[in-house]
């Protein structure tokens, strides 16, 4: 088992370039989506925050260059698809993450990389 100051560094140089930066982009967007919902008692808001907290964590593992992380990522990615597309014009719109075509592009990222992951 790895340390923490080993899992942070291998965060960094495992992985190509753009995976930690991606990280860095997920992070930020995580912390945007909470101090941006504080104070906010509609539920579709909060969703958005777990939507981001998930993709967070599986990409940080992605960097970790972990195999079930990249699939995780996918299959949240895909769901997130599910719900936004039907639910698009109907009241429900806000139970999908707002930053679906971003994560689909990642997707294709991590598609792209797959043959190397743990």
């Amino acid at each position: 088992m790895r340390d923490i100051k080993t899992f942070f560094r291998d965060l960094i140089k495992k992985p190509p370039q753009l995976f930690p930066l991606v990280a860095l982009f997920h992070i930020a967007m995580l912390i945007y989506a909470v101090f941006a919902d504080i104070g906010n008692p509609d539920m579709t808001v909060q969703i958005q925050v777990y939507w981001m907290l998930a993709y967070t964590i599986f990409w940080l593992f992605v960097c970790d260059m972990r195999k079930w992380a990249a699939i995780g990522y996918l299959l949240l990615t895909v769901t997130n698809l599910v719900l936004n597309i039907p639910l698009r014009t109907t009241a429900y719109s806000g139970y999908g993450s707002h930053m679906f075509i971003l994560d689909v592009l990642f997707s294709f990222f991590l598609l792209f990389y797959y043959k190397r992951f743990d």
